[in-house]
């Protein structure tokens, strides 16, 4: 047990220097793409890009609970708990994130169609 969590933890801490945790998201929509949105269709881009960051976010959660099960392994050592309740608190608030994300897109999407009654 001692030999796989410090394996473990030599995966984190080489994936966090690599900065594979939490990478750039070219998903995301940036300010000038949302301030120029006026058509269906760029609506409907925006849309996709937040359902596309919904998405990495939800992975990134379910490896923070992965993560936060493995910590909370009974007969861990006493930090153990703690880095258990950190990874899942992160996997709670990264999934609200993408609980976030839908939403946008799905008032994206109500643009999208409210644009195409106006045209």
């Amino acid at each position: 047990m001692e030999r796989s969590v410090m394996m473990l933890g030599a995966v984190i801490v080489a994936f966090g220097l690599s900065g594979g945790f939490l990478p750039a998201s070219a998903a995301a929509p940036d300010p000038a793409t949302i301030s120029a949105a006026k058509t269906p269709a760029d609506h409907e881009a925006i849309a996709k890009a937040y359902e596309e960051e919904a998405a990495s976010l939800d992975k990134l959660a379910a490896r923070h609970k992965d993560l936060g099960e493995t910590y909370g392994q009974p007969g861990g050592k006493l930090w153990q708990a703690g880095q258990s309740k950190h990874c899942l608190s992160v996997a709670n608030e990264l999934a609200a994130a993408a609980r976030n994300e839908r939403a946008l897109a799905a008032e994206h999407r109500k643009m999208a169609k409210d644009a195409g009654k106006s045209l």
